[in-house]
C-alpha cells in the first residue's frame, strides 16, 4: 500500500500544471532553447473600433527615448529563422515516417517558401542604422523595443494574426489620437509586421516541435507499459514507478497522448488508466476534457499560423505609398502648400521631401510636424503664389533650405550643393581635386624623365601628353568620390498619371533627312511606334525634314520622295483618327544656299529646324517650309518640345514624364536679361540616354564598341555628378525643352558659327538632367557611320572652340 500511495503522489505531481508557459517576452540566449516555450501572440480579439480604443490607450501608457540603442530585431530574427528551419526539418521526416501531423504543421510544410521569402525581405529591408534610429520604449514590458514593433506585436495579438489595411489603419488612427507616428516608423510598419508574424510563426513552431517531442515521449512509456503487461502484469507497478521517477513533461500533448495509446490495450493496464482518471478528477478533468483540450489548442494554432500566412501574403499586395500618406500628420501638414502645387506632385517627390522634413526633425530633435509648420511659414511669406518661393520645395530642396536650417538652429550632413549658394566653392573643390589626381599621376612620370637625363624640351612635351592622358583617368575618379560624398539629387515632378493636361501640351520632334521612300517608311514606323508607347490626348508627333545637300536647289525624284512620305503620315491620321484628329504632321523645308558650306542645304541643319518649327507653333514663320501636312492648328500654342533623333526610341509613357518635370514650378526657366540666360530652374531636361541593348549583336563593329557605352555622352547622358554638384547636366539633343524660353534664350545665336548647337542651347537655356526617365538609341552599325559621326563632333567642339575664343576662321 505504501508503494501505492507513492506512485499516487508522484502521479499527482505530474498533472499539477497541464501547460505551464511562461509569459512576457523571452530575453537572453536561453529563450530559444526548446523547453522555453511562449504562448502566441493570442489575446482577445478586437473589433476596429475596439482596436482603436485600445490603441489610444497605449499611446496614454508610452514613454519614448530617440536616442539610438543595441539592435535586437535583427538577431531576434536570426533566431526565429532557425527555430522554423528546424521545426520545418522535423515536419518533413514526420512525412517520410508517416507519422500523424498536427493541422498547424501542414500549413507550415506547405508555406515554408513563402515564410522563407518573408524573412528574407525582412533582413533586406530593414537595416541597422534604420532599426537603430526608431524611437524605443523606455518602460513597460517591451522595454528597449522600437515603439512600432511593440504596436504590431499588439495588433496581431488582439487579431489572431489576421492583418488587413482596415484594421491597421483603425488601430493606427487610434493610436495618434494622442501621439503621433514619424514618417520613418510609419515606412517600418510593413517591416515590422513581418517580424512581429515572423515571430509569432516561430513560437507556433516551438509549440510543434514540443507537442511532438511529448507525443514521442509519450509513444515510449506507453509502449514499455504495454509491453511489460503483456509479459509480466506483476512488474507493471515497477514501470509505472520508472516513468514517474523520470522527469516528465505535464502537457495536453503529453497526458493526451499516453491515455490515447494506454485506452483499449491489455486489461492489466487498468489500474493504471483508473489513477490517471482519478487525479485528473481531483483537478476537476477527465480524460476526454484532456483530449478536447489538446483538439482545441491544436485548432488554435492552426487557425493562428493560417492567419498569419495569409497576412505575410497581404503584406507584398498593399499600398504601403498611400498607408504612408493617409496616416502620416507630416504630410497632412505639407499639403497646406501655399502655392498649391504639393498636392499635384507625384508620390516619389512628395516624399523626397518629406525626408528633408525628417531628417532636420531628427537633427534639431524636433516634431516633424513642427518642421513641417516652418516650412509652411516661411512659403506664406510669399505673396504671389505663383512664385518658386510660395511653394514648400523651395525651402526643402531648393536654395531655401539654408534658411530652413537657420530657422530650425540645425543642419543636416547631406547637403546638395546645387541646391547651396556655395557653387564657386564646389567648381573649386571639384577641378582642385581633378588637377591633384592629375598631379599625382604626372609627377612619377617626369621625375623617370629627369633621372634619365632626358632633354628638358621633351620632358616637357612629354609630361603635357601624359597630363591629358591621366585626366581621362583622373575624371571617373573624382566623379566616384563626388558620388560617394554628395547626396543624388532628383528633379521635382508632378503626377501626370492621368496624362499630360491642356496647358502643357507637347509635341514629339523627330528632326531627319528624308533621302529614299525606304528612309520614309522607316520614319513613318518610328512615329507610330513612338505614338503607341506614349498614347496621350495633348501630345502630338511631328517629322521635320529636309533632303540631304546637294550641289542644286532641287534633284530629280526628291518630290516623289516627299509626296510619299507625306502619304504615310495621311495615313496614319486616318489610321488613328478614332482615338483624335491631328496626332501626326511632316513639316518640310526647301534647300537653301549655304555659302559657308557652299552647298544646297537645310537652314541650319537640326538648330534651325528646331528654331523654324518653333516659330511654326507660335504661329509664325510657315513660310520656312515648302510643304506641311497635319492639321496645325491643333500644333499652334504647345509648351513643350520633346526633339528626339531617328533612332531614339521613346519609352511608355516617358513622355508624360518629361512633360511633368518641366511643368513643375521648381524647374520652371528663370531668364536673367542682363545675363542673357537662364540663371534658375531649367528651359531644357535632358533625360538618359542609353544604349539599345537588343542592337548589340548586329555587327561585329557593335559589339566590339558598345560594350562600354560610358564614355561616350550622346550614348549615355553626363554623369549624374555635374547635376548633383553643379544642379546642371548637358543637353545631348534628346530631352524637353519649353518653346517660348528656348528660343528667348536661344534665339540671338549667329548663323554658319554653331554645329553643335546641343551644348550651346543647353548652356544658354540652363539643361537638367532628368535621371529617372530613360530613352535608347542605337549604335552606330559600321565603322564608316561612327567615323562621320564622329568627325562632324569634332567640327562642332572646333566650333564651339571659336564660339568660345577669339580664334580666327581658319579651319572649317
Amino acid at each position: 500500500m505504501k508503494a501505492v500511495a507513492s506512485l499516487r503522489k508522484k502521479v499527482s505531481r505530474l498533472f499539477d500544471q497541464l501547460n505551464p508557459e511562461p509569459s512576457g517576452p523571452p530575453s537572453g540566449d536561453d529563450q530559444w532553447a526548446i523547453h522555453d516555450i511562449e504562448n502566441p501572440l493570442r489575446a482577445e480579439l478586437y473589433s476596429p473600433a475596439q482596436l482603436e480604443r485600445h490603441a489610444d490607450s497605449l499611446s496614454t501608457q508610452h514613454s519614448l527615448s530617440f536616442g539610438r540603442r543595441k539592435e535586437l530585431l535583427l538577431p531576434r530574427l536570426k533566431k526565429n529563422e532557425k527555430i522554423i528551419d528546424q521545426t520545418y526539418e522535423l515536419v518533413t521526416k514526420m512525412v517520410r515516417e508517416k507519422a500523424r501531423m498536427p493541422p498547424a504543421a501542414e500549413w507550415l510544410l506547405d508555406n515554408y517558401y513563402v515564410i522563407k521569402e518573408h524573412i528574407g525581405l525582412a533582413s533586406e529591408h530593414l537595416p541597422r542604422r534604420f532599426s537603430r534610429e526608431l524611437p524605443v520604449l523606455t518602460t513597460g514590458p517591451a522595454h528597449g523595443l522600437p515603439r512600432i514593433y511593440h504596436l504590431a506585436t499588439e495588433l496581431i495579438s488582439h487579431v489572431d494574426g489576421r492583418v488587413d489595411i482596415g484594421n491597421l489603419s483603425s488601430f493606427i488612427d487610434g493610436y495618434q489620437h494622442t501621439m503621433s507616428l514619424t514618417v520613418g516608423e510609419l515606412w517600418a510598419v510593413p517591416i515590422m509586421l513581418r517580424l512581429a508574424l515572423i515571430e509569432n510563426l516561430r513560437r507556433v513552431a516551438q509549440r510543434i516541435r514540443l507537442a511532438h517531442a511529448d507525443c514521442d515521449l509519450a509513444t515510449d512509456w506507453s509502449n514499455k507499459l504495454v509491453a511489460m503487461a503483456a509479459r509480466d502484469p506483476k512488474n507493471l507497478v515497477l514501470v509505472l514507478a520508472d516513468m514517474l521517477k523520470a522527469e516528465l513533461p505535464s502537457s495536453c500533448s503529453f497526458i493526451a497522448e499516453l491515455c490515447r495509446n494506454l485506452q483499449g490495450q491489455n486489461s492489466a493496464l487498468a489500474l493504471a488508466l483508473s489513477w490517471f482518471d482519478q487525479h485528473l478528477a481531483e483537478q476537476g478533468l477527465s480524460v476526454e476534457q484532456v483530449i478536447f483540450a489538446e483538439s482545441q489548442g491544436q485548432a488554435a494554432d492552426q487557425v493562428s499560423i493560417g492567419n498569419t500566412i495569409t497576412s505575410l501574403r497581404q503584406l507584398s499586395a498593399a499600398d504601403w505609398r498611400k498607408f504612408v500618406e493617409r496616416h502620416s500628420a507630416m504630410e497632412e501638414v505639407l499639403r497646406k502648400d501655399p502655392s498649391g502645387v504639393y498636392p499635384l506632385m507625384n508620390f516619389e517627390t512628395r516624399d523626397a521631401y518629406r525626408q528633408v522634413v525628417d531628417k532636420i526633425a531628427k537633427r534639431a530633435k524636433r516634431v516633424e510636424t513642427d518642421v513641417a509648420r516652418d516650412v509652411i511659414d516661411l512659403a506664406k511669406r510669399e505673396t504671389d503664389l505663383t512664385k518658386r518661393t510660395a511653394h514648400v520645395g523651395y525651402y526643402l530642396v531648393d536654395r531655401g533650405l539654408e534658411e530652413l536650417e537657420k530657422k530650425c538652429h540645425c543642419s543636416i550632413h547631406s547637403k546638395r550643393p546645387s541646391t547651396h549658394s556655395g557653387q564657386f566653392g564646389t567648381l573649386f573643390a571639384y577641378l582642385f581635386g581633378l588637377f591633384l589626381l592629375t598631379a599625382l599621376m604626372t609627377v612619377p612620370v617626369v621625375y623617370l624623365l629627369l633621372m634619365a637625363h632626358v632633354a628638358h624640351a621633351w620632358v616637357a612635351v612629354l609630361s603635357v601628353l601624359f597630363a591629358i592622358g591621366a585626366s581621362q583617368s583622373a575624371m571617373p575618379i573624382c566623379n566616384a568620390l563626388a558620388t560617394k560624398f554628395v547626396a543624388p539629387q532628383r528633379l521635382p515632378q508632378l503626377d501626370f498619371i492621368h496624362g499630360i493636361p491642356d496647358e502643357c501640351r507637347s509635341v514629339v520632334a523627330v528632326a531627319t533627312l528624308l533621302d529614299s521612300k525606304k528612309t520614309a517608311d522607316s520614319l513613318i514606323d518610328g512615329l507610330e511606334i513612338r505614338y503607341l508607347s506614349n498614347r496621350d490626348k495633348n501630345l502630338s508627333f511631328a517629322l521635320l525634314t529636309d533632303f540631304p545637300d546637294a550641289d542644286v536647289e532641287l534633284k530629280p525624284g526628291d518630290m516623289e520622295v516627299l509626296g510619299y512620305a507625306k502619304e504615310g503620315v495621311r495615313t496614319l491620321n486616318a489610321k488613328y483618327s478614332s482615338d483624335r484628329l491631328g496626332i501626326f504632321y511632316l513639316l518640310h523645308r526647301p534647300r537653301r544656299w549655304n555659302p559657308g558650306e557652299q552647298k544646297w542645304m537645310g537652314y541650319e541643319r537640326k538648330r534651325g529646324k528646331l528654331a523654324e518649327f518653333n516659330a511654326v507653333l507660335r504661329n509664325k514663320g510657315m513660310d520656312r517650309f515648302m510643304d506641311l501636312e497635319g492639321n496645325l492648328e491643333a500644333l499652334m500654342g504647345a509648351r513643350y518640345v520633346i526633339p528626339l533623333d531617328t533612332d531614339t526610341q521613346l519609352p511608355q509613357n516617358s513622355a508624360r514624364q518629361l512633360a511633368s518635370a518641366m511643368a513643375h514650378v521648381l524647374n520652371r526657366p528663370i531668364y536673367d536679361e542682363k545675363l542673357g540666360r537662364v540663371v534658375a530652374g531649367y528651359g531644357i531636361l535632358q533625360p538618359r540616354v542609353t544604349l539599345n541593348l537588343s542592337n548589340s549583336r548586329r555587327s561585329w563593329f557593335v559589339s566590339i564598341f558598345a560594350r562600354d557605352a560610358g564614355v561616350d555622352p550622346y550614348t549615355r547622358a553626363v554623369s549624374d555628378v555635374y547635376q548633383d554638384l553643379f544642379g546642371e547636366g548637358s543637353f545631348v539633343g534628346k530631352g524637353i525643352y519649353d518653346v517660348d524660353m528656348f528660343e528667348h534664350a536661344c534665339s540671338h545665336f549667329p548663323e554658319n558659327r554653331i554645329l553643335s548647337h546641343d551644348l550651346i542651347e543647353g548652356t544658354y537655356a540652363r539643361a537638367g538632367l532628368l535621371s529617372d526617365v530613360e530613352l535608347f538609341e542605337d549604335y552606330p552599325a559600321r565603322f564608316n557611320a561612327d567615323a562621320k559621326r564622329r568627325h562632324r563632333w569634332m567640327r562642332g567642339d572646333w566650333q564651339i572652340a571659336r564660339w568660345l575664343l577669339p580664334i580666327p576662321p581658319c579651319v572649317k
